[in-house]
Formats: structure tokens, C-alpha cells, sequence
């Protein structure tokens, strides 16, 4: 065997191993993209199975706290209505789960009017134990309630409390008709058929 022919094996092996190590360095990366491809997809699939679960509890918070206003908005004039009227709103499910749904809501209209919506429920409820308040004042002060002042302001209260009854019943709606899944649209009654 000549020295050319050294040379020329020499060579050929040395560029056959350059070309294996790029080779082989091309195919590992590959191989880590898509690995990390598979880890984003499954961690995707965990939020949003995670974002699932939080949205459905809130979702049905909404539905119970709409059909309690829609309660009150029977309830509120009718002869029947008692003095110390209790509400059975909840909040809790929201202060529990904001701040997961604001970390995992990706769509900032949502995380507005959600937060709108039980800011409302609140107030209501606010309203609802001024309402309550107000009759045990008015009882403790022996108030005649067939007063004509008395009649007046037990009556605009009970009006205003009407309409914070309808506007958080209406949002409800609005919310589950917009962002609600079928299963939430039937538990309000609401029509899952397209057209």
C-alpha cells in the first residue's frame, strides 16, 4: 500500500466521520425538537384540561347566582315578600378560583366580564342585607310600615333592588349564551339548537 493510498483512506474515513457527527448531531436534534414538541403538547393539554375544570366551576357559579336574582326578581313586590329577605348568592367558587382563571384565561374579555359579573353578585348581595337592615331599623323604631314616607322608600329600595336583580340575571344569561357550553346553555334553558 502506497502513501497515496494512506493518504487517500486517511481522508476518506476522516470525512466519513465529520459527516457521521453532523449526521448524527442533525438527527439528536431533531429528535429534541420534537420531544419538546410532544412535552409542550401534553403540558397544553394540562392547562387547558386544568382551565376546563376552573371555567366549569365559575360557569356554574353564574347559573346559580342567575337563577337565586331571578328568585328575587319573583320574590321583590309581591305580597308575599318578607321583610328580612335572605339571598343565597355565592361568591365563593370566584374568590376560590380568580386567580387561577386570570392566570389561565388567555382571553382578557372573558377575564373582564367575569369579574364584572361577580362583582355584581356582591353588590346584590350588598343590597340585600341594606334591604334587610333597613326593615329591622325600621321595626326597632316602631315604624308604622303603612306610612306613606315609609311605603315610599321601602318601595324605591325594593325597585333598586329589582333592577340590580334583572341586570345580574341578564348578564348571566348573556355570559352563559356567550361563553357557556352546551351543558350550561340547558342548565339555564337556553337553546342549544343552530340553525
Amino acid at each position: 500500500m502506497g502513501t497515496s493510498e494512506l493518504i487517500w483512506s486517511f481522508v476518506i474515513q476522516t470525512v466519513s466521520g465529520i459527516i457521521a457527527v453532523f449526521i448524527g448531531i442533525w438527527l439528536a436534534l431533531v429528535v429534541e425538537r420534537k420531544r419538546r414538541q410532544e412535552d409542550a403538547a401534553e403540558s397544553e393539554a394540562r392547562v387547558m384540561g386544568e382551565f376546563d375544570r376552573v371555567f366549569d366551576s365559575i360557569v356554574s357559579s353564574v347559573i346559580k347566582n342567575t337563577a337565586e336574582a331571578k328568585r328575587l326578581l319573583r320574590l321583590i313586590g309581591t305580597p308575599r315578600c318578607p321583610q328580612m329577605l335572605h339571598a343565597d348568592l355565592e361568591t365563593a367558587v370566584w374568590y376560590a378560583s380568580q386567580s387561577q382563571f386570570t392566570q389561565l384565561c388567555r382571553n382578557v374579555d372573558e377575564r373582564v366580564i367575569f369579574s364584572q359579573f361577580f362583582d355584581d353578585v356582591r353588590r346584590l348581595q350588598a343590597f340585600v342585607d341594606f334591604r334587610t337592615n333597613l326593615h329591622v331599623s325600621l321595626l326597632q323604631q316602631r315604624r308604622d310600615m303603612e306610612e306613606f314616607d315609609v311605603q315610599v322608600l321601602t318601595g324605591d329600595v325594593d325597585k333598586h333592588l329589582a333592577a340590580l336583580a334583572e341586570d345580574l340575571r341578564f348578564c348571566g344569561v348573556l355570559l352563559v349564551t356567550d361563553h357557556g357550553k352546551p351543558v350550561h346553555k340547558r342548565l339555564m334553558g337556553i337553546s342549544t339548537e343552530t340553525a
